[in-house]
């Protein structure tokens, strides 16, 4: 027996499919691109650590980095900004974009080559390079998964790694802007500041590096504890706030 679609409903879910619809969690549902919730990134370490390679290979999380790509004579990279190709390099896998990268790359480099461009992403398997390569086709090649591309490198460096913040690490609070660690008594711009009024702030409260920061109260597990925080985003009103708390699942909001 044939079944006949009545044309409303075939447009209906040819449009569905063309929005991008992914399955999600193997249970018959889907969501459309457009309800993708972006990962929240923050400073992680420069690229110019001695110890970055390291730390980039203990990382499980999605990181985003800055890259020099050269598209000619094979499409390869390293990590950072580059005047001349390093002895090693990257390959990269674009099969989770849905604009392929050289797409990608002309769109934000035009015909420059290199092009300096930040990608997220996840360090991958070793793989030989194309024996049509320039380099050693008995040298591996690093492989660098792209998630998503964010547009071209601005300045010379070096760049720190933008790392994946979850909820542990993250905490929105009324505040009101701080200027320096003088304080109102013997700073004028902070006694500017501390009579201005407070607006919600996303914080991250696991940050990077061993700097002097200021310090807030949070609760973890029933426990209460004292953390440094970088303020990585500041909001219209407190309306925003909930909204962006709600669509990424930060449940530390402290708005009073």
């Amino acid at each position: 027996m044939h079944m006949m679609l009545r044309p409303g409903l075939l447009v209906c879910l040819l449009s569905l499919f063309s929005a991008g619809t992914v399955a999600a969690g193997g249970e018959g549902k889907t969501m459309l691109k457009q309800d993708h919730v972006p990962p929240i990134f923050a400073a992680g370490p420069s690229v110019a650590d001695v110890d970055f390679e390291s730390w980039l290979k203990a990382t499980r999380l999605p990181v985003k980095l800055p890259f020099t790509i050269w598209r000619a004579p094979h499409r390869v990279g390293a990590i950072g900004v580059h005047d001349a190709m390093p002895a090693t390099v990257l390959s990269f896998s674009d099969s989770r974009l849905g604009i392929s990268l050289d797409d990608r790359l002309h769109q934000t480099c035009g015909e420059a080559d290199p092009c300096h461009i930040w990608l997220e992403g996840q360090r991958g398997v070793t793989v030989p390079l194309p024996a049509s390569s320039p380099l050693s086709a008995s040298s591996p090649s690093d492989v660098f998964e792209v998630h998503a591309v964010h547009g071209p490198v601005e300045g010379a460096g070096p760049h720190a790694a933008q790392v994946v913040r979850d909820d542990a690490c993250l905490a929105i609070r009324l505040m009101k802007p701080l200027h320096c660690a003088r304080g109102p008594a013997r700073c004028e711009k902070c006694k500017a500041a501390q009579a201005s009024a407070p607006s919600p702030k996303l914080l991250d409260v696991c940050p990077h590096g061993d700097v002097a920061r200021p310090t807030i109260e949070i609760e973890r597990d029933g426990k209460t504890f004292y953390r440094s925080y970088d303020v990585l985003q500041t909001f219209a009103d407190i309306g925003e706030a909930r909204t962006f708390a709600k669509r990424h699942g930060v449940t530390d909001v402290v708005l009073k």
